[in-house]
């Protein structure tokens, strides 16, 4: 596989950061991770316009470099002969000169690439995990931000216990998100996902799926949700470009996942259909 490495084809084995670069240094980057599916890239418009944002949000320069990303994309996919993959896209501060917060430093830019493995059975167990036990960089806007220190030790947590993924629960008791992913549940025909107030990542496919329960005439609210009120929800699922609509189950918790189903069903048809838009 070859690697765009802020301006060159690598092989991926041959590929590196300089020592001195912020992202490597400070985690002072950004990454977006992009479905790509029957060689086209999905929702990609989606992802450009947070990584805007977030640069915009930590001040970093950068947006001519912004605007070549679909190109070398493209070509990423056509060097690489990908089908189906997850892409990632990371857009560091760059090599460091002077002092580090005020650095005049170009921005670099690297993509890489990993194969799409979901789950074969579902639903998969979560655990909630307190947030203040991690070290998770939690703000609004929340940005994509490669420091993802404290959403891994999580991640290796939630799996030594036995779980695919934790759920977070903030200071005051409220839902926030997943290590890498977001969080739905469903009562009475209303889908609740927790808000983007708290510091919650507005994934794209969290967006995709909003859009796609209304079109089944869901009810669709961005709250706040208790941790002592998740008993009592109909359904639940977890979602990311990797896994899509992912149902989940915890200690006690049963469901048919009849709306889930039909959520899984339908993102997966606007997949495969090369299509960014639903209609």
């Amino acid at each position: 596989m070859l690697i765009y490495s802020n301006g060159s084809w690598v092989k991926a084995e041959q590929a590196v950061v300089p020592f001195n670069d912020q992202g490597f240094l400070y985690g002072d980057s950004l990454f977006e991770t992009i479905r790509v599916n029957h060689g086209h890239a999905f929702r990609l418009d989606r992802h450009m316009d947070r990584m805007r944002s977030g640069m915009d949000t930590i001040h970093m320069k950068g947006g001519d470099l912004l605007a070549e990303i679909p190109e070398i994309l493209e070509t990423y996919i056509s060097k690489n002969q990908l089908d189906s993959a997850l892409t990632r896209i990371i857009i560091t501060r760059g090599i460091s000169k002077g002092s580090p917060w005020r650095s005049e430093s170009a921005p670099a830019l690297y993509m890489t690439s990993r194969p799409i493995n979901e789950p074969e059975q579902w639903p998969v167990k979560v655990v909630f995990l307190e947030e203040k036990n991690y070290p998770i960089l939690r703000f609004h806007p929340a940005i994509k931000s490669g420091n993802y220190l404290g959403n891994m030790i999580a991640k290796k947590d939630a799996e030594d216990a036995g779980a695919f993924e934790p759920v977070f629960v903030n200071r005051d008791g409220y839902i926030t998100e997943c290590a890498i992913r977001n969080v739905f549940f469903i009562k009475n025909d209303i889908l609740l996902t927790p808000s983007l107030e708290l510091g919650v990542l507005p994934g794209v496919i969290r967006d995709t799926i909003m859009e796609l329960a209304k079109k089944r005439h869901l009810k669709v609210r961005e709250t706040l949700i208790i941790k002592g009120d998740v008993q009592e929800m109909d359904e639940a699922f977890i979602s990311s470009t990797g896994v899509g609509v992912l149902p989940i189950t915890w200690e006690g918790f049963q469901s048919n996942y009849k709306h889930s189903q039909i959520l899984r069903e339908d993102l997966y048809k606007l997949f495969e259909s090369g299509e960014s838009d639903v209609t």
